[in-house]
Parts: C-alpha cells; sequence; structure tokens
C-alpha cells in the first residue's frame, strides 16, 4: 500500500532514485510520459526537503516511489526556471510545485493527485502554481494533470533555448 507522507531528508536518496528514473532524455524523450531535465543529488534532494513544508513523498514498504517537492512562498529555493519563472508572484498564501516525479510503474493509480492534494491540505495555500516544460518536448502528461484535471492556466512562458517553460497557476476558492 502507497502512503503519501511529509517529505523529510532521509527520503532524500529515494527522490533522488525516483528523478532519475523519469530523466529527460532528449534522444527518447515521449511527451505523454512526464519527466524532470534538472536531477539533483540525493544529498540536495535531503537538505531540499529538509528546507521545505510542504513537500510531500510517495512511499510503498519504505520505499520512495514518489515526490511532490513544493515550495511555499516564503521558502526561497526553486529550481532555474521556477525562480524566473515565479519571480513577479507575491509570496503570502502561495506555492509553487517545484518538481513532481513518479516511478513509471506506480503512473495512473491516483497518487500524483493524492500528492498535490496533500501538499494543498499542509500548506492551505489559496494561490498554488506550476512549472511546465513545453519545449524542446512538450510535457503532455504533466500538461494534461495541471491544466486539464486540476484547472492551472498558463500565465507567461520564458524561453530558455533549447528549453522552453511555461508557468501556470491556479487560485483556489475558499468558501468559508
Amino acid at each position: 500500500m502507497v502512503t503519501i507522507v511529509p517529505a523529510l531528508a532521509l527520503h532524500g536518496p529515494g527522490a533522488a532514485g525516483v528523478a532519475e528514473a523519469v530523466r529527460f532524455q532528449p534522444e527518447a524523450a515521449r511527451s505523454a510520459d512526464g519527466y524532470l531535465v534538472y536531477i539533483e543529488s540525493a544529498e540536495e534532494y535531503s537538505r531540499r526537503f529538509e528546507a521545505s513544508a510542504y513537500s510531500v513523498v510517495a512511499v510503498e514498504d519504505g520505499r520512495v516511489v514518489g515526490f511532490l517537492r513544493a515550495v511555499g512562498g516564503e521558502e526561497a529555493e526553486l529550481t532555474p526556471e521556477s525562480a524566473s519563472l515565479a519571480a513577479h508572484l507575491p509570496l503570502d498564501g502561495y506555492v509553487l510545485v517545484d518538481q513532481i516525479g513518479l516511478l513509471p510503474a506506480y503512473k495512473g493509480q491516483g497518487l500524483a493527485q493524492a500528492m498535490l492534494d496533500a501538499v494543498i491540505a499542509r500548506s492551505g495555500a489559496n494561490r498554488l502554481g506550476a512549472v511546465i516544460m513545453h519545449g524542446p518536448v512538450r510535457n503532455a502528461r504533466s500538461l494534461g494533470f495541471f491544466t486539464g484535471r486540476n484547472g492551472f492556466s498558463l500565465v507567461r512562458e520564458l524561453s530558455d533555448p533549447p528549453f522552453a517553460w511555461g508557468y501556470y497557476e491556479k487560485q483556489r476558492v475558499v468558501v468559508s
């Protein structure tokens, strides 16, 4: 059984393994699969999880099978493309999905949604952002997840050849 838990430093090596399993490879990338471009070391994932109040991991039998690194507006550490795209945003009430990775065998089971829901519940954020690769290969799986299922909209695009990134955002309606 897979459980979603807060990401801790001890989950860094597992997250690095997941990230490596979904690393972007231009010669073999299939946009429907989803992938990551910026892969960190196990130590760096550990450090970033330690610094983040909102990141979560999907764990099965003690093994990390997925992760969602989320950064609150008050937390300054973002990947380079995320920092550039989100620089204009106010910090209060804002959470950015900086990276999401899931081992291929676990895709299609609702785990990405469960991780996003856990981040929303943990953060209480009323504004959510996500950075998605547009080129050289369009990350169709991530686009579908964020724009289709979760209602994110494109706010702006950044070109850093050969890459192009889109910044997407969703404002949550909070009913009191």
